[in-house]
């Protein structure tokens, strides 16, 4: 995954170079720092790993299995799931239909505080058993 990070310079208290030697470089915003959290996470889990893509995505696989998208630029993650589990995870209000790909059945999750991070672990959780044909939940907290 790719961060933004701001950074100084650090000189000594009264040196005069101080307001001049700041590294500006864009910050990370908000959003990009929880699905980095988010990443981060899924990156422990046993078989899992994240592939960055040339647009700033990631694709969280489980061996050859896409367990879905993370879009760090949007804030977003979006996990394909089969049409009556979309259904049930909207309905609940778990998760919204995928905005990306609407003719899919896939569906997606804003991220905008700590609780989504745990919402679209969550997310990851059900799909990872899924796919390893589990039923107990994983995680690593």
């Amino acid at each position: 995954m790719r961060g933004r990070y701001a950074c100084a310079i650090v000189t000594p208290v009264g040196d005069p170079r101080a307001r001049s030697q700041v590294y500006d470089r864009p910050t990370m915003s908000r959003s990009d720092a929880l699905v980095d959290e988010i990443a981060n996470e899924l990156a422990t889990w046993p078989g899992a790993r994240i592939e960055p893509r040339t647009d700033g995505a990631a694709v969280v696989r489980y061996e050859h299995s896409e367990l879905g998208i993370l879009y760090p630029d949007r804030g977003a993650a979006e996990l394909p799931v089969l049409d009556p589990e979309r259904t049930e995870l909207v309905e609940h209000g778990d998760a919204e239909p995928s905005v990306l790909t609407p003719e899919s059945s896939g569906v997606s999750h804003d991220v905008h505080g700590p609780a989504d991070v745990s919402a679209v672990l969550e997310l990851f959780d059900r799909r990872y058993r899924d796919v390893r044909g589990e039923d107990a939940p994983y995680g690593s907290s």
